[in-house]
């Protein structure tokens, strides 16, 4: 028997306990959509919480990184406090998050990931850097591309990782 839905009614969905085949991924009794998707939402929101990029160091910023910042905070007219970013290196030349692999990845709560062999770059920090000034994800324009091109597609630096962090620990010859 169906029940009109509305404010007063409760819409249920019954799912046979015994799926044409594979494994049974929903639930065999009947379940409110409301919870459903409370349910569903809460999952989601879980999925998205706590980006972890592997084995990841703290890291000081090297001295150029406050001259980085105040670069950032003039072409975008945003300010902030440098002291408040938590600074993190993760070895090698990318490691995984939610749009592929990164270089660079920053979290609301002012930490700032670095790839190791990206961690001079500076079209790469200062992009993370006007993520923390804004305090938020994405790419709106402006301030990215203009007046702050800090984007592939808007950078006219150095778009190759320094040799620095590669050669430093090579024998001399």
């Amino acid at each position: 028997m169906s029940l009109p839905a509305g404010p007063d009614h409760l819409v249920w969905y019954e799912v046979s306990p015994e799926p044409p085949g594979g494994t049974t991924v929903a639930f065999a009794s009947g379940v409110p959509r409301p919870t459903l998707l409370w349910t569903t939402s809460a999952l989601v929101m879980l999925a998205a919480c706590g980006f972890d990029p592997g084995d990841n160091s703290p890291m000081s910023p090297p001295a150029v990184y406050r001259a980085w910042w105040a670069r950032t905070e003039a072409c975008s007219g945003l300010s902030g406090d440098f002291d408040r970013v938590q600074w993190s290196v993760v070895p090698g030349d990318g490691f995984k998050c939610s749009s592929g692999t990164c270089a660079g990845h920053w979290e609301p709560d002012h930490h700032i990931y670095l790839s190791q062999d990206w961690t001079t770059n500076e079209m790469v920090v200062r992009h993370e850097m006007l993520h923390d000034l804004l305090g938020r994800p994405g790419h709106p324009d402006p301030p990215f591309g203009d007046p702050c091109p800090l984007t592939w597609a808007t950078w006219q630096g150095d778009r190759s990782p320094q040799l620095e962090p590669r050669t430093r620990d090579l024998p001399d010859f």
